[in-house]
């Protein structure tokens, strides 16, 4: 755990703000750098790319909030450093910046809706990053294991489960460029991205060892969720074959 990366005189370099900023500078530039190799135009990026990113700090907050207890409610929502730090859980974030995507892509009609996939990379690399954050704050911590590879966090030799998350992270972007590249159909690489996280998710929920992040008798909040996508992304799939046989 290093929480500060470097310190001298009254400067101080914490690690997860500076991984969170990596991780967002990441996705945006892939992002574009991806449209632009494409052919695509980019204009409204930088409006939806501002949008997504206030609209998921929002609802990776909201998420963190709403599974937190009553007293500690009150104590975020009050707090500055809460609003302005550490403190998300990313399926709420996921969610509301689906929402704003939405609503400027096909009710607003600002942005194809045709190219919302080649976020998708940036999403995966800029989030496996962020994870490097949290291992080396010490947050989104794993439970106590006494494998070769385990860290000492908090008092306990630990799987270092946010390690495991950022390298399946990064191995999933790969995987997505692999198919763009290979001119698999949007709907698919969609398809790809939300089951594998959404597998990986519910899977690494049982390596996790901080219980603040939504835990409840049969699974956490995250573990809900993930089921949840992996439903409707049968349902769609099971459509689109239905769909495709009648026609």
């Amino acid at each position: 755990m290093k929480p500060i990366l470097l310190q001298f005189s009254d400067f101080i370099l914490y690690s997860y703000p500076l991984f969170m900023g990596l991780a967002w500078g990441i996705s945006y530039n892939l992002t574009k750098n991806l449209l632009v190799e494409d052919g695509h135009t980019l204009k409204n990026f930088n409006i939806l790319y501002l949008g997504s990113f206030i609209l998921s700090w929002l609802g990776a907050k909201a998420l963190f909030l709403t599974t937190s207890s009553e007293l500690m409610f009150d104590q975020y929502l009050n707090s500055s450093n809460f609003w302005l730090g550490g403190g998300f859980v990313f399926y709420g974030g996921l969610i509301f910046g689906l929402v704003f995507l939405f609503l400027f892509s096909i009710v607003f009609k600002l942005f194809s809706p045709k190219k919302l996939y080649f976020f998708l990379p940036g999403l995966a690399f800029g989030h496996g990053v962020g994870r490097v954050g949290c291992f080396l704050a010490g947050c989104c911590y794993g439970t106590v294991c006494e494998l070769p590879w385990a860290v000492h966090l908090h008092d306990h030799s630990r799987h270092p489960v946010q390690l495991y998350e950022a390298f399946s992270l990064f191995f999933l972007g790969f995987v997505i460029l692999k198919m763009m590249k290979l001119k698999f159909s949007p709907a698919s690489i969609v398809r790809t991205y939300l089951s594998a996280y959404a597998i990986l998710r519910f899977v690494l929920e049982f390596f996790r060892g901080d219980k603040i992040r939504g835990v409840f008798e049969y699974g956490t909040t995250s573990q809900y969720i993930s089921i949840a996508i992996l439903v409707c992304v049968l349902i769609e799939l099971v459509y689109r074959n239905a769909t495709r046989q009648t026609q």
